[in-house]
């Protein structure tokens, strides 16, 4: 932390602008259009005042790669030179695994080189930029590689390096022989796809034939280092988007590829399996917000179905991309139609809109029977949901669908959800604060503009202020605790500042002096003007206050028949009501 600056860490992922002493930029953490994610050079810290991400270089890093703190901590120590020491407790699956990363890394390399500068790899280079438009960047981006029709070339490139042939059994690149005499390539004739883990390690690969092998997606089996079910293909490309726009899933490997092509860079895949629980783990750390864009087919439609209902459970907010009929998987959509895509990708329609849309489509809703069995589907699909406002808007628009009573689907419903007594809690949404904060808490905006004030504004502001001017116990503190230690200083320093404060009142103290006051405090006339416009806010609040509670206590004197009592209440209230109405009031 010593070594590394919080602005320079931060700003290799966003694009930070000075704003006063502090900087401030666009939020990687969620998606908005003007920035309220700030970032302190003094402090070392980092702060959105939309999404509420906050912390230090070693909290930013976790947040935005993915990682926990050990991988964040070697990160830093990579970027910073510092050099860490380990200590392993199981050396010898550590070897294995090191080794089955560095024969995965010269596969990729390997058959990549085949692919792009050898003439063996034509047929795949022929069939990735004609038959699938990709670019020689794109390809470069991911790795692409060709595996030849050859048994044994990367075999025997392997064993010349000096890696023996159960290693590379172990890595999943080769395979003994049936007749157990040598051994062989696992991959031939196929267009390989490294699948790169979240720190950029290849951890395995699938090979998609194109001479009509079966099958026509090959992976690597079950290694150390690789463990199908918890790889999401290209999401050590996506994570950075998906923290901003959510995630989207897709079915396979050329899908996503062509989606990051076209620039929609928020798109994953799984790796040849059906979505699990882990791989939505791995996503949660990311985002909650999941788009599912799976193939325009039967098969599509049930895959979308069973991660609507996988992804319910982990609590995620689920739509689904609906691909037009005449294209049967998004990367046709993108090919043929991208600004269509585009749109379909970006206006994905609620999870339980596409569970209506595909129960209707595949039944005659004009016949009893097809009605039967379109209500049938649906309450299976809609009984896991419990919250009353969602189904009453789905009750209504399954009647009007199906030209059913409201009665009939809403006991449809009701018996199926009290049967199971699945929990679908409703999710709040986050408030987004865009530009300068809100002032409407101008306890909180004082205290953040004198932070910053020059040392004599400092002190005539709070000679002019109390305790009382602050409703809220913390605020109290912390003015109290600034007006303490002005008194004791010439010059103030808010580290020093927060370090002599009550433990409980730093982070808040940290969070006040982050507020984006833009360039105020380097235009002094506009600071001046600003800090006294909040200070007769604060002083107008007060008084408020007091009229209130003197109104209150001449109820009960008039009550009590006090006349004295009443009489000095009456001259006191008119002397705050006199105040409220000038601009900087200070108390009696």
């Amino acid at each position: 932390k010593q070594k590394l600056d919080i602005v320079d860490v931060v700003g290799n992922y966003v694009t930070l602008k000075k704003s006063g002493r502090n900087y401030k930029g666009l939020c990687p953490f969620h998606s908005e259009d003007s920035p309220s994610f700030m970032v302190s050079q003094e402090l070392q810290i980092f702060k959105c005042f939309g999404c509420g991400e906050a912390g230090d270089i070693f909290a930013f890093i976790e947040k935005i790669e993915g990682v926990d703190f050990p991988q964040a901590l070697e990160t830093l120590a990579d970027k910073a030179g510092v050099k860490l020491e380990k200590r392993s407790y199981n050396s010898t699956l550590d070897a294995q695994k090191k080794v089955i990363y560095e024969i995965n890394h010269l596969t990729t390399s390997y058959y990549n080189f085949l692919l792009t500068k050898h003439n063996i790899g034509k047929p795949g280079l022929t069939y990735l930029k004609e038959r699938r438009k990709l670019t020689d960047q794109t390809i470069r981006d991911f790795k692409l590689g060709y595996a030849p029709e050859a048994w044994d070339e990367l075999y025997k490139a392997l064993t010349k390096r000096g890696y023996k042939a159960e290693q590379l059994v172990a890595a999943g690149v080769a395979l003994p022989r049936n007749n157990s005499q040598g051994f062989i390539d696992k991959f031939r004739g196929r267009i390989i796809f490294p699948l790169t883990a979240i720190d950029g390690k290849v951890v395995g690969f699938t090979g998609r034939t194109i001479t009509d092998r079966e099958p026509k997606y090959l992976n690597t089996g079950e290694t150390a280092v690789f463990e199908k079910s918890h790889v999401i293909y290209a999401l050590d490309k996506a994570k950075v988007a998906i923290k901003k726009l959510g995630c989207i899933f897709v079915e396979g490997q050329m899908d996503v590829i062509s989606a990051h092509q076209a620039g929609i860079t928020n798109v994953v895949a799984t790796s040849g399996t059906a979505l699990t629980v882990s791989q939505l783990t791995i996503i949660s750390r990311y985002t909650k917000d999941l788009t599912f864009c799976f193939d325009a087919d039967s098969a599509g439609e049930a895959a979308a179905k069973r991660g609507i209902a996988l992804a319910e459970k982990e609590g995620f907010n689920i739509k689904v991309a609906i691909i037009t009929k005449e294209y049967k998987d998004i990367d046709e959509f993108i090919q043929k139609d991208l600004a269509s895509a585009k749109q379909a990708l970006s206006e994905p329609i609620p999870a339980y809109d596409f569970l209506m849309t595909t129960a209707v489509k595949r039944y005659d809703k004009r016949s009893a029977i097809g009605k039967k069995k379109i209500l049938e589907e649906l309450v299976a699909d809609f009984s896991q949901v419990t919250n009353k406002v969602l189904l009453d808007h789905y009750i209504k628009k399954i009647s009007e669908e199906l030209d059913v009573s409201e009665e009939v689907v809403s006991e449809l419903l009701s018996k199926k959800t009290s049967a199971q007594k699945v929990n679908f809690a409703e999710r709040p949404t986050l408030a987004v604060v865009s530009g300068k904060l809100p002032k409407n808490s101008s306890e909180e905006y004082i205290l953040a503009l004198l932070f910053k004030a020059p040392i004599d504004s400092q002190n005539s502001l709070l000679y002019k202020l109390e305790q009382a001017d602050f409703t809220d116990e913390s605020l109290q503190q912390i003015f109290s605790s600034l007006k303490k230690q002005l008194k004791s200083t010439k010059q103030f320093n808010i580290q020093e500042f927060i370090a002599t404060i009550d433990q409980n009142l730093q982070e808040q103290v940290k969070e006040l002096y982050l507020w984006d006051l833009g360039n105020l405090p380097e235009e002094p006339k506009s600071f001046a003007q600003e800090i006294q416009a909040t200070f007769a806010r604060v002083r107008r609040d007060t008084i408020q206050r007091e009229l209130k509670n003197i109104n209150a206590q001449i109820k009960q004197a008039e009550k009590e028949q006090d006349a004295k009592l009443l009489k000095e209440l009456t001259k006191k209230f008119k002397e705050y009501s006199e105040n409220l109405n000038t601009p900087y009031a200070e108390k009696n």
